[in-house]
């Protein structure tokens, strides 16, 4: 199936524009539903500071959606994303006590989740294996307007051109179009300053739309 409805559209980046748009919006319904209980975190994160294996259970288990919906953005098999996760849980396990309570510890969580993440994109770069949709699947679903697409269709055609990006701009087109973080919270996310988080992702953002217009034009061919 051919690409011929967006190819015939006089603006690619509209069209560009609009998918990320639509990818996004799986990302706003799982905010929804993000735990918000700071003291209840507190409470537990000291009980298990003193030896109670309960409590950490409990706090894994408030937060395992959380971190299954971050993990799910570094990767679709679920096998390597069970793995991820728990590599999450056992990194927080061990740096519990490096906890400072200074921000949510949501916020500390989540920047745990997105360390163990791209360290396994740049293991999988090292072993040059990357996880890709086909392009066969690319075509089908760009045969019709990006703005119809459902945002879980939307999101998997742009995690699937995403992963072809070297692991440091996968990570930013990643945090800041398909999470739809802001700047700061990007930064935050990575520990890079917020102008270094601008330049990465206008950078990123020209090659993924690069790859987005050669997805177009093979499909059309």
């Amino acid at each position: 199936m051919s690409c011929a409805i967006l190819n015939a559209t006089p603006d690619s980046n509209w069209a560009f524009e609009a998918l990320v748009r639509r990818a996004a919006l799986t990302s706003a319904r799982a905010r929804e539903t993000r735990p918000q209980n700071e003291a209840l975190d507190l409470r537990e994160v000291r009980l298990s500071l003193d030896g109670d294996g309960a409590a950490f259970r409990r706090l894994m288990e408030r937060h395992q959606a959380r971190v299954a919906a971050i993990m799910w953005r570094f990767s679709r098999d679920p096998d390597v994303h069970e793995e991820l996760v728990g590599d999450v849980f056992l990194e927080v396990f061990e740096s519990l006590r490096t906890f400072r309570a200074r921000a949510p510890f949501e916020h500390w969580l989540s920047r745990i989740a997105t360390r163990v993440g791209y360290r396994y994109w740049k293991r999988r770069r090292r072993e040059r294996s990357i996880e890709t949709t086909p392009l066969e699947e690319w075509h089908e679903a760009l045969a019709q307007p990006a703005e119809t697409l459902a945002p879980e269709q939307a999101s998997e055609i742009l995690y699937g051109l995403v992963a072809m990006l070297p692991p440091r701009d996968r990570l930013v087109v990643t945090l800041r179009y398909l999470d739809d973080r802001s700047v700061e919270q990007t930064a935050q996310l990575t520990g890079w300053s917020q102008t270094m988080v601008k330049v990465q992702a206008l950078r990123a953002r020209r090659k993924l739309k690069k790859l987005f217009d050669e997805a177009m034009e093979e499909g059309g061919a």
